[in-house]
C-alpha cells in the first residue's frame, strides 16, 4: 500500500466512524420521533375508545334503572344515550376499529333490555365484560411509550378510566337499589365493591398525575355530587334491607355528575398527554435536524481538510521523487525543491542536497580512479593475453614473472599455480600413458586367447546338451515301461487276490455241504428208529388183532401195511444214509482239494505283490533318474546358454581391449605435444613407443579384429574339466 493510500486511510476511516456515530444518533432521534408520532395518532384512538366507553357506561346506568323500574321510567333518557353511544362509535379513527369487534352483541343487548328478559345484574355484567374489552385495548395504546413522561401520563390515565368504570357501574348498581327500594345482596357487593375498587384506582391516577399535572384535582366533583353521604347510608344500611329515601333517578343524576366530572379530568389528562407527544416529535425532529446537520457539516469540513491535506503532501513528495530520480539518473547539477519550507518535506530536501553534493564530489575522484584502473586493466590483460597464447599452443612454460599492480597480483598468482598445476597433471598423464598402453596389449592378447577357449567351451557344453538330451529322453522311455510293467502286476495281483477270495467261498460252501450231510445223516438215523418203532408197534397191533379173533382182522390187516411201509422206509433210508456216506466223503475230498488250490492261490497273490513291489521300486527309481537327468539337461542347457553369453561378452571385451589399444596410442601422441620445460623431445618418443602394436598381426602395424588368434598349447588341448 503506497503513503497517500495510507493518508487516506487515515482521513477515510475516522470519517466513517463519524459518519456512523451521526448515523447511529439520527437514527436513534428518527426513532424517538416515530414513537411520538406513534403515541400521538394512539392517544388520540384511546381518547375515541375512552369517549365510547363514557357513553356505553351512561347507557348502562340508564339500562339497570330502565330494568329495575320495571320499563316505567327513563326510557327515552335511554334512548338518547343509546344514540350518545353510536355517535361516538363513528368517530372511532379506522386504525382502533378492531378494537370495537367488542360490541358485536350490543345490538341484541339492547333490545333484551328494551324487552326486560335481563336481570339488571346480567346486563350489567354484559356491559362490563364489552366495556373492560375496550378499556383493555386503552391500555395496550396508552402504556407502551417509551418516553417516561408520556409512560407516567399514561399510566394514570388508564386508572382514571378503570376508577370511572368503577364508579359508572356503581351508578348503575345504586339504580337498581334504589329502584327496587332495597339492596339485596348480590347488588349490594356490586355497590360495595365499585366503590372501593374507584377510590384505589383514583389514587393510582393521582400519584400518576402529580408530578406532570400538579393542578388537577380528580375529586374535585365527588363532594358537590353529594354522594360521599349516599354511600355512607347504604354502606350503613346494610343488605336487604330497605334503601336509604332517596329516588333512583335523584342517585343517578348525582351519579352521572361525578362520572362527567372524572370525565372532564380524563379529557384534561388525554390533552395533556397529546400535547406532551407533540412536543416529544417536535423534539425529537429539531434533535433529528441537528443531528444531521452536525454530521453532515463535520464530514464536509474533514473531507475538505483532508483532500487539501493529500494534495499537499502529493505535490511536495512528488517534488522529491522527481529530485530522487535526477540522482538515481546521476544529475547533480541541481538545487532539490523546498529547501526554505520548514515541514518534514523540507528536511527531506535539505538532507538530499547534502546527499547530492557528497555524491558529486564522489563522481570526480571515481573518474580520475577508474581511468587509472583501466590503464593498469589494459597492461595486466595484454600481459595474460600473450601468456594464454602460449598455453593455447601447449606450452606449460609460461608462467608470468614479471609483477602485476596489487589488485590484480593475485590474478598472476592464480594463473601460475594453474600452470604449474596442468603441467603436474600432463606429466602423471604421459607416464600414465605407457601404462595403459603396456595394460591395453595385455588385455587385448588375453581377451584374443578367451574369446578362443570360450568359443571351444560353448561347443562342448552344446554337445554335452544334446547327449543328456537322448539319455534323458531313454531314460525316460525306460520309466514309462516300468510304470507300465507295474500296472500290469498291479492288475495281476488284484485278480489273483480275486481268486484267492473265490476259492475261500467254495471252501466255505463245501464245508456248508458237508456239515448239511452231517445232519441229513442224522435225521435220517431218526428215521430209521421211527421205521422200527412203527414196525414193532405194527407187529403188536398184528398179535393183538390175532388175539381178537374175526373182530380184530381189519386191524391185523392195517398193522401189516403199517409194517410193510415201515420197512420201505427202512430201506430206504439205509439207501438215502448209503448215498449221504458217499457223497460226504467225496465233499470232503473237494475241500481237500479247494483249500489247496486257496493256499496255491494265496502263494501266487504274495509273489505277485513281492514282483509289483519290485517293479514299482524299479519304476520309482527310473523316474527319479529320468527328473535327475532333466534336472541336470535343464542345467547343462542353462550353462551352455550362459556360455554363449559369455563368449558374446568376451567378443565385447576383445573388442573393447583393442579400442582401448588404439586410444592409448591417441593419447600417447596429444601428450607429446605438450612442452614440458623444454623436453618435447622425449615425450614425442614416448608417443612413438606408444604407437609400436603389441603383437603383429597379418595386416602389418594395424590391429585386425576379424583375424584369428593363435591360442596358448593348453588352451587348445584344453577339455571340459580344464574349465
Amino acid at each position: 500500500m503506497s503513503l497517500r493510500s495510507q493518508i487516506l486511510a487515515l482521513i477515510v476511516i475516522p470519517l466513517i466512524a463519524l459518519a456512523g456515530v451521526g448515523g447511529l444518533k439520527a437514527l436513534s432521534d428518527w426513532d424517538r420521533f416515530q414513537n411520538a408520532q406513534l403515541t400521538q395518532a394512539e392517544t388520540r384512538q384511546a381518547v375515541a375508545l375512552m369517549e365510547v366507553v363514557h357513553f356505553l357506561q351512561v347507557e348502562r346506568g340508564l339500562s339497570a334503572a330502565y330494568l329495575s323500574s320495571g320499563g316505567s321510567g327513563s326510557a327515552r333518557e335511554l334512548n338518547s344515550a343509546r344514540a350518545n353511544a353510536d355517535k361516538a362509535l363513528q368517530k372511532v379513527p379506522a386504525a382502533a376499529a378492531a378494537s370495537l369487534k367488542h360490541l358485536d352483541g350490543l345490538s341484541g343487548l339492547r333490545d333484551a333490555v328494551t324487552s326486560r328478559q335481563l336481570q339488571p345484574g346480567q346486563m350489567g355484567a354484559r356491559y362490563s365484560d364489552a366495556i373492560a374489552s375496550i378499556l383493555r385495548d386503552v391500555s395496550v395504546r396508552l402504556l407502551h411509550p417509551k418516553n417516561a413522561e408520556l409512560a407516567q401520563l399514561g399510566t394514570g390515565l388508564v386508572s382514571l378510566a378503570y376508577a370511572k368504570e368503577a364508579a359508572g357501574q356503581q351508578r348503575a348498581a345504586g339504580a337498581s337499589g334504589f329502584s327496587q327500594g332495597s339492596f339485596p345482596l348480590n347488588i349490594y357487593r356490586w355497590f360495595t365493591r365499585t366503590g372501593a375498587v374507584e377510590s384505589q384506582l383514583l389514587d393510582i391516577a393521582a400519584l400518576a398525575f402529580g408530578q406532570n399535572l400538579p393542578g388537577l384535582e380528580l375529586r374535585a366533583g365527588l363532594a358537590p355530587s353529594g354522594l360521599p353521604g349516599i354511600r355512607e347510608q347504604v354502606l350503613n344500611a346494610g343488605p336487604g334491607t330497605g334503601a336509604p329515601d332517596h329516588a333512583a333517578k335523584d342517585w343517578f343524576d348525582r351519579a352521572t355528575r361525578w362520572v362527567s366530572s372524572l370525565r372532564t379530568a380524563e379529557d384534561t389528562a388525554a390533552s395533556a398527554m397529546i400535547a406532551l407527544a407533540q412536543q416529544e416529535a417536535s423534539n425529537a425532529r429539531q434533535a433529528l435536524t441537528v443531528t444531521l446537520a452536525a454530521v453532515a457539516l463535520a464530514l464536509v469540513i474533514s473531507g475538505v481538510t483532508g483532500l487539501r491535506l493529500i494534495i499537499a503532501f502529493t505535490r511536495q513528495f512528488g517534488d522529491l521523487q522527481a529530485d530522487l530520480d535526477r540522482l538515481a539518473r546521476k544529475e547533480f547539477d541541481f538545487e532539490p525543491a523546498h529547501l526554505d519550507s520548514r515541514t518534514e518535506a523540507g528536511n527531506l530536501s535539505r538532507a538530499m542536497e547534502k546527499t547530492r553534493a557528497a555524491l558529486a564530489e564522489a563522481e570526480d575522484r571515481l573518474a580520475s580512479i577508474e581511468a587509472s584502473r583501466i590503464a593498469d586493466r589494459g597492461a595486466v590483460v595484454g600481459t595474460l593475453d600473450d601468456h594464454l597464447s602460449r598455453l593455447s599452443s601447449r606450452d606449460l612454460d609460461c608462467t608470468i614473472e614479471e609483477s602485476f599492480p596489487e589488485e590484480y597480483e593475485q590474478l598472476r598468482h592464480s594463473f601460475n599455480t594453474t600452470v604449474e598445476t596442468l603441467k603436474d597433471t600432463i606429466e602423471q598423464v604421459i607416464a600414465a600413458t605407457g601404462s595403459i598402453h603396456n595394460g591395453a596389449t595385455e588385455i587385448s592378447t588375453a581377451s584374443d586367447d578367451l574369446s578362443n577357449r570360450t568359443e571351444s567351451q560353448a561347443a562342448t557344453l552344446e554337445q554335452t546338451a544334446a547327449a543328456l538330451e537322448e539319455m534323458t529322453a531313454s531314460v525316460k522311455s525306460s520309466a514309462n515301461g516300468a510304470r507300465d510293467v507295474e500296472r500290469t502286476m498291479q492288475e495281476a495281483r488284484e485278480e489273483a487276490e480275486a481268486s484267492g477270495e473265490v476259492v475261500r467261498n467254495a471252501v466255505s460252501a463245501m464245508t456248508g455241504i458237508e456239515q448239511s450231510s452231517v445232519r441229513i445223516a442224522q435225521i435220517i438215523s431218526v428215521i430209521d428208529d421211527i421205521a422200527f418203532q412203527t414196525n414193532l408197534l405194527a407187529l403188536n397191533a398184528g398179535v393183538e388183532a390175532a388175539r381178537a379173533g374175526e373182530a380184530g382182522k381189519g386191524f391185523a390187516v392195517v398193522a401189516s401195511e403199517v409194517r410193510a411201509l415201515a420197512q420201505r422206509s427202512a430201506d430206504a433210508a439205509t439207501e438215502i444214509k448209503a448215498l449221504i456216506t458217499d457223497s460226504s466223503a467225496h465233499v470232503k475230498q473237494g475241500v481237500d482239494l479247494v483249500g489247496k488250490t486257496g493256499e496255491a492261490l494265496t502263494s501266487i497273490a504274495s509273489r505277485v505283490n513281492t514282483i509289483a513291489e519290485l517293479v514299482s521300486n524299479i519304476a520309482e527309481g527310473a523316474a527319479e533318474q529320468s527328473t535327475g537327468l532333466s534336472e541336470i539337461n535343464t542345467g547343462v542347457s542353462q550353462l551352455d546358454q550362459v556360455t554363449q553369453q559369455n563368449a558374446a561378452m568376451v567378443e565385447e571385451a576383445t573388442a573393447a581391449g583393442h579400442m582401448l589399444h588404439t586410444d592409448a596410442s591417441k593419447l600417447a601422441e596429444l601428450m607429446g605435444q605438450f612442452k614440458l620445460n623444454g623436453a618435447a623431445g622425449a615425450v614425442t618418443r614416448n608417443a612413438r613407443a606408444a604407437k609400436a602394436p603389441a603383437a603383429p598381426s597379418a595386416h602389418g602395424g594395424e590391429i585386425d579384429f576379424g583375424a584369428a588368434v593363435p591360442m596358448p598349447a593348453k588352451a587348445a588341448n584344453a577339455t571340459w574339466s580344464d574349465f
